[in-house]
């Protein structure tokens, strides 16, 4: 049933984003941080069992085309029978952030991402930090490859951040020392110019820490939060954000429990196919989305396709493709359905004011525009999207404040 919420919110997410309308665009480049020392696991970790381009289905083209109907065009209540849902009761843990999650969260989660250095005069050795200058030359004709110098680099020896070789060649080293490593890039290696070929790395140690686990005021004031000039505003900080996040996962939880009985307690009849289809649509409306969003973040390319397949892995759903993007577009026709029964009964409407004004706002926080007023960008959209989106939030809301909320077992 958390699927059918997370549906519900993949809705959300592209309803709320301008640029999958053309307005806000996307300002982030693909900008590649890693030298070519680097390794390239991490872009490509799980895209690997999607293909890049994947064979037979193609979920842009399975929409193209299709006839389309809203929920204005049905009376929601023919194809949802509803049973209780004012004042539903559902578990959930109170939110309770301990002395002890703050000391925890301190000790290891901040210092594992900021960690306290401490230089030292000896050799180098597995899990130090070394500061480093590098050249790297091709090995035949000892010209250097663009990308491949750095100056004042800090690299975790042990952390595979680079090629195979590089760090475990640094082991033994002392400050001040320079090494010449004879490396090989991977034949896969992303950048044609270097896949395969023999290089050597000149590398010179300007210094050597090791990790402490002494936190001092300064580490504290180094970590960058505008409050937090010593440990013990450190704590205070932390505190808050922990609670913070902990009420937010209580509200989460409560809505999870909240839609989970409701739409276990909904009878659903079969919709019409036009619907589906509209639920289809936005579907391949959201995977594109992500699919851009992805090769900003990476570099590589995917279709709306390969996402769904992405999503069917991580679900763990083992039909076909067709399936689970028919069987998902389904589970959210039947959720904005319930909801607008719902609506209907409680009498909560949105109107054609509080569309624009939610329209307004987001147009006049965004970056950037490609309309000339916002006249021609209201014009461009789906507006019962938004409608409906705003609907189920308000639907959302009622459920969860009359909820009945005790406290779980747990």
């Amino acid at each position: 049933m958390k699927k059918k919420l997370a549906v519900l919110l993949t809705a959300t997410v592209m309803a709320t984003t301008v640029a999958a309308c053309g307005k806000e665009t996307v300002k982030e480049e693909s900008v590649n941080t890693e030298t070519p020392a680097a390794s390239e696991s991490a872009s490509t970790e799980g895209t690997e069992a999607a293909a890049s381009q994947t064979d037979g289905f193609d979920v842009t083209a399975y929409v193209d085309g299709l006839e389309t109907m809203s929920l204005q065009d049905i009376k929601a209540s023919d194809y949802a029978t509803l049973t209780e849902y004012d004042g539903v009761t559902v578990e959930v843990a109170p939110v309770n952030v301990t002395e002890e999650d703050v000391a925890d969260y301190i000790n290891n989660t901040l210092t594992s991402s900021n960690p306290i250095l401490n230089q030292v005069d000896r050799p180098v050795q597995d899990g130090d930090t070394v500061n480093i200058d590098y050249v790297g030359k091709y090995a035949d004709t000892k010209e250097a490859f663009d990308g491949g110098t750095a100056q004042g680099a800090d690299l975790v020896i042990g952390s595979n951040s680079y090629i195979e070789g590089f760090e475990s060649g640094l082991i033994g080293a002392k400050v001040g020392e320079t090494r010449d490593l004879n490396l090989t890039f991977p034949e896969n290696y992303g950048a044609a110019n270097l896949a395969g070929k023999d290089v050597i790395f000149t590398v010179t140690i300007n210094t050597i820490s090791e990790k402490s686990t002494d936190l001092t005021d300064e580490w504290a004031a180094g970590l960058g939060y505008e409050d937090v000039s010593n440990l013990e505003e450190l704590n205070v900080h932390v505190n808050k954000t922990l609670t913070e996040e902990a009420e937010n996962n209580y509200k989460q939880e409560v809505e999870n429990g909240v839609l989970e009985t409701v739409t276990s307690g909904t009878e659903f009849a079969e919709l019409p196919e036009k619907l589906v289809n509209r639920y289809m649509k936005q579907q391949v409306e959201q995977l594109n989305y992500y699919a851009t969003m992805y090769s900003y973040m990476y570099g590589q390319q995917l279709t709306a396709t390969d996402v769904l397949k992405l999503m069917m892995q991580s679900s763990g759903f083992a039909g076909t493709e067709e399936e689970y993007f028919k069987n998902t577009a389904t589970d959210m026709a039947n959720q904005y359905v319930m909801f607008q029964a719902i609506a209907d009964e409680q009498g909560i409407e949105i109107t054609e004011a509080d569309v624009d004004s939610f329209l307004k706002e987001k147009y006049e926080s965004a970056s950037s525009t490609g309309f000339s007023s916002f006249e021609d960008y209201k014009a461009s959209l789906d507006l019962e999207l938004y409608r409906e989106n705003l609907m189920a939030e308000k639907v959302m809301s009622f459920l969860s404040e009359h909820a009945n909320v005790v406290e779980s077992a747990e």
